[in-house]
């Protein structure tokens, strides 16, 4: 597992992950075609990859599916203050990008989000603004920390770093109202292993939703457990984990589809598949109504099994 995720390493650091039976180890991997590489050589047996990634993963053949949510949201676009100064807050609207240069990081989640709530609000990607392709979210706040261009879409820790250097927040990905909250990693293994481990899976799953629990309810512990792997200020890593994000362990099979026609809708689709082929959701259900038994009066379970039921 990458180690990236707050709720991963709430995982390990609880002990969740050994009380359902696993053993298991958190390495880090620089970006998702290197975890894909080591889910397919059998290094690694889950790896959390972006929802852009998983379904281009999927149409280039590779037999990989997802089975629960890692994180939403998220995401912010943020621009130089010239581009908002004079304007009421109240008026901030994308429109004040029109003839603007902004930089989104190539296969990101927010690439596709940021693209989609450009072109619902009617601009011509070609025509009505310049869009810029970083490599990395390094590389997209170093741009903008230089002043190269008006505005990048990051996420943490340089969403609220960006913010705490004057730079403004236009929009948060959970505001584009297209997606309802966009999902972002999803938890993915080898299909076949899936197939002939499910209940190694189900255990993993468990832990990753108690892991979301005592992220809910233990602010506190959950910073504390995080800055083990993160070095970032305990105030600043606290933002970025509460502030305009969501860890949901559910697999979110009608957000993913949506997620799906957004990029076929920006033409990101070359080889298109049934998505939906690709979610399992009954080791998800099978290991949440598995903790429901065992705590049917658990606030946070009782949540997530209504969420299911319309997910």
């Amino acid at each position: 597992m990458r180690y990236k995720f707050t709720s991963v390493i709430i995982a390990q650091e609880e002990g969740f992950y050994q009380e359902e039976g696993l053993d298991v180890t958190l390495t880090q991997f620089d970006n998702n075609p290197a975890e894909l590489a080591a889910l397919e050589s059998g290094k690694i047996d889950v790896a959390p990859i972006n929802a852009t990634n998983l379904i281009s993963f999927l149409g280039s053949g590779h037999q990989i599916t997802s089975i629960g949510g890692v994180m939403s949201d998220g995401h912010a676009l943020v621009v130089a203050p010239e581009v908002v100064e004079g304007v009421d807050p109240e008026d901030y609207s994308l429109e004040l990008l029109k003839g603007k240069t902004i930089i989104l990081q190539a296969g990101s989640t927010y690439d596709i989000e940021f693209r989609k709530a450009l072109t619902d609000a009617g601009f011509d990607l070609e025509k009505d603004i310049t869009i810029l392709s970083a490599d990395s979210g390094t590389s997209a706040y170093n741009s903008l920390k230089n002043k190269e261009i008006d505005g990048a879409a990051v996420y943490a820790p340089f969403r609220q770093k960006a913010i705490d250097e004057g730079f403004v927040p236009l929009l948060y990905c959970d505001e584009i109202e297209y997606f309802d909250h966009p999902i972002c990693c999803r938890d993915v293994g080898l299909t076949e292993n899936i197939e002939q481990n499910p209940e190694k899976f189900k255990a993993f799953t468990k832990a990753m939703i108690r892991a979301g629990e005592f992220l809910e309810n233990n602010h506190a512990g959950a910073v504390k457990d995080a800055k083990k792997y993160l070095d970032m200020d305990e105030e600043l890593l606290e933002g970025e984990i509460y502030n305009h994000s969501v860890n949901n362990p559910d697999p979110d099979r009608k957000k993913t589809e949506t997620f799906y026609h957004a990029m076929d809708e920006l033409g990101y689709i070359t080889n298109p598949v049934n998505i939906t082929d690709y979610i399992n959701s009954t080791i998800y259900e099978e290991a949440l109504q598995e903790l429901l038994d065992e705590s049917p009066d658990n606030a946070y379970y009782q949540y997530l099994k209504t969420y299911h039921e319309n997910a």
